[in-house]
């Protein structure tokens, strides 16, 4: 999936939550004005932009990785690019991601850990937003 398709998904996800909880008699806080951007999620065959990122960025979103829950998902994903470059043997693998909130702005981001590999060894570059939130974020 790409990251627009995420933000569909996600949208999908919590309306149909929403939908469950009202049936059953229990209500679920409302995620009010918060817009979600997902970052990272890159896809064979997608344009994505690539630059250098520092290192401490990389080690600032390590770190709020670690921090508060991880998200699993259903099923794994295996990098598409170290496939399609026969490079299995370092190729990413992750079944997880995670969901930062920045209330300043009222922006919900989500990111596959496949970020770090992304990044690492592909020169993903997410968007600057994203980076200057990180940066002030830890």
């Amino acid at each position: 999936m790409n990251n627009k398709e995420v933000e569909e998904q996600e949208r999908k996800d919590f309306e149909s939550l929403q939908e469950y909880a009202k049936e059953n008699g229990f209500e679920i806080p409302e995620r009010g004005d918060f817009k979600t951007k997902a970052i990272g999620y890159l896809a064979w065959g997608e344009p994505f932009e690539k630059g250098e990122v520092s290192q401490n960025f990389l080690n600032k979103l390590k770190v709020l990785w670690h921090e508060g829950s991880i998200l699993g998902s259903l099923g794994s994903h295996e990098c598409e690019f170290c496939i399609d470059e026969g490079n299995y043997e370092k190729r990413g693998k992750s079944s997880s991601e995670k969901e930062l909130v920045d209330r300043e702005n009222r922006i919900r981001y989500v990111f596959p850990k496949m970020i770090f590999h992304y990044i690492t060894e592909h020169k993903f570059k997410p968007s600057n937003e994203f980076i200057e939130f990180v940066m002030r974020a830890y």
